[in-house]
């Protein structure tokens, strides 16, 4: 099911399920942030998501492909031939949002640390 498809998940139209639908998975976040500095290679990308596998990195890809997201240039006038990843016009669309995701995280992240370093400190007293 593409993101667009999403849209009526509910039976009504929610563009919310659209967005994570598009940032839903493992590593598709992260590609979205890598692409974000510019269009990168399949093998650039590999080697920068350790534990992401191959047959992973290109399903991803594929899937944020459909959704329009980024896509997939070959040049064959060069040897060996050269593929390579660019967000489109709706996918630099998303670098706000992202970007967004990421301040929320690090606020929840921060918010959130200190009460578990403390639960953890009272466990590791029990102990």
């Amino acid at each position: 099911m593409t993101a667009f498809d999403m849209q009526t998940r509910h039976g009504e139209v929610c563009p919310l399920d659209t967005t994570l639908k598009i940032l839903a998975g493992k590593w598709k976040s992260i590609i979205i942030c890598r692409l974000m500095h510019g269009e990168q290679r399949f093998t650039e990308l590999l080697h920068t998501l350790p534990g992401c596998t191959r047959r992973m990195l290109a399903l991803q890809l594929q899937e944020l492909m459909t959704d329009q997201i980024i896509k997939k240039t070959v040049d064959l006038n060069v040897i060996p031939i050269k593929t390579s990843y660019q967000l489109t016009e709706l996918g630099m669309s998303l670098i706000s949002i992202v970007q967004a995701m990421d301040a929320w995280g690090t606020t929840y992240i921060a918010a959130l640390q200190p009460k578990k370093s403390a639960t953890s400190q009272l466990t590791d007293e029990r102990i």
